[in-house]
């Protein structure tokens, strides 16, 4: 009797502790699939937030290679063109260079990649192929801002230098009247007619400088480059995006 006693306590205490332990098995199961389930929506969060700033930067991209384009046109105009003989051509010709010297620095749309970073979560993103392209797209981001810093050396040595040092300079706008922000613009007729000839003159030395005409093709090669960079990142933007839509709906 005894050890059929001890033999079914024994029973007992096995089935205690084998539902023990599968109670804590579904437990950690339980708190384990909690855990992915937050890491997951964390995830999502990150990639819809990802998607919005690449969106952006469709825009931002399309835009910077439509301003860099112009200034290639403005460059080809300037290059091929005839000095100006009179003060209309003068203005042409100053809104012209005009356009090639304006300069803005590309600052790309990347809060999102910029904070998964920063916070350590890169790794939250379980799409290795997502992961890897937007490593890529802060490269290219690099390689852009690499390129705008030699063009700027080269714009300040060969185009502004020339300019400033040797030529009558923002005589296209009226210095009479302080405002907030740029001055007025002036036109042709609002030049007084007795500096005309200066700035005929000024014009055609531009025009002719050896060194203002290299400066010229320097800035054409590197605006164009700039323009391809920015249309070749639009495409690869949407290749991204794609993913992103299917990890998000997968």
């Amino acid at each position: 009797m005894s050890e059929n006693k001890t033999g079914k306590y024994f029973k007992y205490a096995i089935g205690e502790i084998v539902l023990v332990v599968i109670g804590i098995l579904i437990a950690l199961s339980i708190n384990n699939w909690n855990e992915e389930r937050k890491e997951r929506n964390k995830e999502i969060n990150y990639l819809k937030n990802l998607k919005v700033d690449l969106q952006n930067e469709i825009l931002n991209s399309e835009e910077f290679a439509a301003y860099h384009f112009r200034k290639v046109q403005a460059c080809s105009k300037l290059i091929n063109g005839d000095a100006p003989k009179n003060i209309k051509e003068v203005q042409v010709y100053t809104d012209t260079y005009e356009t090639v010297f304006g300069w803005k620095d590309f600052v790309p749309n990347n809060n999102t990649f910029k904070e998964l970073l920063s916070s350590g979560n890169l790794s939250l993103i379980k799409n290795d192929s997502i992961k890897y392209g937007l490593l890529e797209l802060e490269k290219n981001y690099a390689s852009i801002a690499g390129n705008e810093y030699h063009m700027r050396r080269e714009f300040e040595e060969y185009l502004y230098d020339p300019h400033v040092k040797n030529i009558s300079v923002i005589e296209f706008f009226d210095t009479t009247t302080p405002t907030k922000g740029l001055p007025i613009r002036l036109k042709a007729e609002d030049i007084p007619e007795s500096k005309h000839n200066k700035l005929i003159a000024d014009a055609k030395w531009q025009n002719n400088n050896q060194t203002f005409t290299n400066g010229l093709k320097l800035a054409l090669m590197n605006n164009g480059g700039l323009s391809r960079k920015h249309y070749d990142q639009i495409e690869y933007i949407k290749d991204l995006i794609y993913l992103i839509d299917a990890e998000i709906n997968h």
